[in-house]
């Protein structure tokens, strides 16, 4: 199943005490993020939206989107479904009901015979929110407390393998390495790798990683890969974490293995302010 940031299920179970495809985004900078804009109205053809039995035992919050336009999500929050569909990061939504992250829901949804573009299904995602669940929603621009990611030793960053822009999600393309994601950050407690990132995406999946806005401020303009061993502050993330020895803390390695800084800043940020959501889906 696709997990948002391709996080390991202890590591999403951490950060969904805090809070992902990613999804998440994967790509999505940490930077004030701008309304999306739907030139037109995409939406799924067919869809079915239940309560999910609490009776059937499985992970939760997992979702996936398909080459073609099809998406499913089995024991999934609205919490997690809103996230995936506004791409939002942690911090960028507020005003949902207590039971957001406590009610999960089971989707199975398919387009009609032309096939979206892959990056669409998500803008279909929230149409189906809307029509389902009655979603409505505005955005406001409040300032936070966050990061600012600098550059101190440039140097230390390593040019990236790949040449040009990443290939499309699930293409299988052989140009692309294995054991991490191309523009974003692959996460595991203690271990962060990602291919051919700009110093935005960087910025992005730090962001996700630390549940705090962070700010690009570092003027690199290339792409680099990016892999970097710390320790967690979390006990829990600990235990499931590389065994190495004296590997310092995410702002430390950061600083150490990338040559870049995260300063402390107040960080504007485009939020998601959830006006309505009901609860049981309209039928299907």
């Amino acid at each position: 199943m696709f997990r948002l940031q391709h996080l390991d299920r202890e590591f999403l179970t951490v950060l969904c005490a805090l809070v992902i495809v990613a999804s998440i985004s994967t790509g999505t900078t940490a930077q004030v993020p701008t309304e999306p804009s739907r030139p037109q109205r995409l939406s799924f053809d067919v869809a079915s939206v239940r309560a999910h039995d609490p009776n059937e035992i499985e992970d939760t919050d997992n979702y996936q989107p398909y080459p073609g336009g099809r998406f499913t999500a089995s024991n999934c929050s609205l919490w997690m479904l809103i996230h995936y569909a506004f791409e939002l990061q942690p911090y960028q939504i507020t005003g949902t009901p207590g039971w957001i992250k406590s009610e999960h829901y089971d989707v199975d949804a398919k387009p009609a015979e032309a096939d979206p573009n892959f990056d669409d299904i998500h803008l279909m995602v929230q149409v189906l929110l809307e029509d389902r669940f009655q979603l409505k929603y505005h955005w406001e621009t409040k300032e936070q407390p966050g990061y600012d990611l600098v550059a101190m030793r440039p140097g230390k960053l390593s040019a990236s393998i790949l040449k040009g822009d990443c290939p499309p999600y699930l293409s299988n393309s052989e140009l692309l390495p294995k054991g991490a994601a191309c523009g974003s950050l692959t996460n595991s407690p203690g271990h962060t790798k990602g291919y051919n990132l700009t110093a935005s995406d960087l910025a992005g999946s730090l962001s996700w990683l630390l549940s705090k806005p962070i700010s690009d401020k570092t003027n690199l303009t290339g792409r680099y890969d990016v892999e970097l061993r710390w320790t967690p502050e979390s006990i829990e993330m600990r235990s499931n974490a590389s065994s190495e020895q004296d590997v310092p803390n995410i702002f430390t390695a950061t600083q150490e293995q990338l040559g870049l800084k995260l300063q402390p800043s107040r960080v504007p940020v485009r939020v998601f302010v959830v006006d309505h959501i009901e609860k049981k889906p309209s039928d299907n």
